[in-house]
């Protein structure tokens, strides 16, 4: 009860008494009444006031004080504090989306049907997805561990689709307001950071690679580029150094994996050799020489992976399942039976067949001046055939031993204008330098990643004048 009901009550029996049987009290009787009533009244302020004031726990330091001062409610006629802070059910459900995403993690021996079938989905909006176009089909190569997210109406209906088939790619599905569905592949590039490396070798390269921390794949890529001009089964010595610079691929700040090498250099016997990855305004990209010549040549040094060289390019030598002596106008690379011999540069299949003593064997004519042979093969590889035309690098046979062969090897020949020319020391024509109109921007592009390598330069000069 407030001071107001109270000085009503008080009021109103006053004027319920008759006025001819009131009687008159003492003054300091009033004076007790009034002082009684204004207590009462000083009561109720002071609880009217505390009743808006944070709970006491609160700390008086508090800086959020003013903050916790708004949460309070205001108590209104007929309704509690408990229906003012919590929302009704209607609210609720007024409050929930008609469609929710569901995010499916795919398990071992799951398949797009199993999923879309326990999401409520036809069979006939899963083939619908799949055959949609070729984005949609990476949903048939789903793996263990990666998620679909799907998003259907109220009805259970597919309305839209996510899925990441690699860290850099997201699929995207939906469906028009026609009706129909459609996708598309959106990108995510990685975030590249250059790091520079180098190394001296002292027993073997791949050693010398994971002494300095340097990936496999990266330094296999080093080989790649100048194995044109290096051949690292034969010619790699003790003290011979390398260094490169390649990208180092991230997402939100995780290394995921390596780039590609932007600049290297090899100095292999004393000989220095240098390469830059450089694209052109045409989008063409390939490694150059710091001059603007192509590190690719138009031929490959060895066209197989071998173990050793078993027999070489020789006027006079035994053969061994003849026994007669004769020119050997090859070189024998030795290599386990089945291993992938490749085009050693473009070209066009001019014999395929059994050859005597070669065994199965490919000619490849490249223009009018070069000739390659690859004898003693196992097999051929699908599709080559008499006319067909390879590019470097193709898969052409494998090794074998058939025709006059003591063991699995690959018999290789370079012919000039018809002329035997050792594969191992013939000089080898280059690609096609940077174009000249190119030439500014190729300096420009490719002055960064040359100038780390210069990083190795200072330190071969510094360990000279020590």
């Amino acid at each position: 009860m407030s001071y107001l009901d109270l000085d009503f009550k008080s009021r109103q029996a006053q004027r319920q008494r008759p006025p001819q049987h009131k009687a008159k009290a003492p003054i300091h009787l009033n004076r007790i009444i009034r002082g009684f009533t204004a207590l009462i009244t000083l009561i109720a302020s002071v609880y009217l006031i505390l009743s808006f004031l944070p709970d006491s726990s609160a700390k008086v330091g508090d800086s959020n004080l003013k903050l916790q001062r708004l949460h309070y409610s205001v108590l209104l006629p007929g309704k509690t504090s408990t229906e003012i802070s919590q929302p009704s059910v209607s609210e609720e459900v007024d409050a929930q989306p008609e469609s929710q995403w569901k995010t499916i993690q795919v398990k071992a021996g799951d398949t797009l049907a199993s999923i879309f079938s326990n999401a409520g989905l036809s069979a006939s909006t899963t083939h619908q997805v799949v055959q949609l176009n070729k984005q949609t089909k990476k949903l048939s190569k789903i793996r263990p561990g990666q998620n679909i997210s799907i998003l259907q109406d109220s009805e259970g209906t597919l309305i839209n689709l996510k899925y990441m088939p690699s860290l850099t790619q997201t699929l995207v599905i939906k469906r028009q307001q026609d009706k129909k569905l459609t996708s598309e592949l959106l990108h995510h590039p990685l975030d590249p950071i250059p790091v520079f490396k180098s190394g001296e070798i002292t027993s073997s390269l791949f050693l010398a690679a994971e002494k300095s921390n340097i990936p496999e794949s990266v330094i296999m890529e080093l080989a790649g580029i100048f194995g044109w001009d290096i051949d690292f089964a034969l010619d790699i010595r003790k003290g011979d150094q390398f260094a490169v610079v390649y990208n180092e691929l991230f997402k939100d700040g995780e290394k995921i994996r390596n780039g590609r090498i932007l600049s290297a250099e090899f100095i292999n016997q004393g000989k220095q050799y240098k390469a830059v990855y450089y694209t052109d305004p045409k989008g063409e990209s390939s490694y150059y020489s710091p001059d603007g010549k192509s590190m690719r040549k138009a031929f490959l040094r060895s066209p197989v992976k071998f173990s050793r060289i078993s027999s070489r390019f020789k006027r006079n030598r035994k053969h061994p399942v003849l026994s007669k002596t004769r020119a050997h106008k090859g070189v024998d690379y030795a290599a386990s039976r089945g291993t992938p011999i490749r085009a050693s540069g473009d070209g066009k299949i001019k014999y395929k067949g059994t050859k005597g003593g070669y065994g199965k064997t490919i000619y490849i004519q490249h223009g009018g001046k070069y000739t390659t042979v690859y004898a003693h093969m196992s097999r051929y590889a699908r599709g080559s055939r008499k006319g067909k035309r390879v590019k470097q690098g193709q898969i052409i046979g494998y090794v074998g031993s058939t025709g006059l062969a003591t063991g699995p090897h690959l018999h290789y020949e370079f012919r000039v204008h018809g002329v035997h020319r050792n594969p191992l020391t013939v000089k080898l024509p280059a690609a096609e330098p940077i174009d000249k109109a190119y030439r500014a921007h190729f300096k420009k592009e490719t002055r960064t990643f040359l100038s780390m390598l210069n990083l190795m330069d200072e330190k071969k000069v510094a360990q000279v004048t020590q």
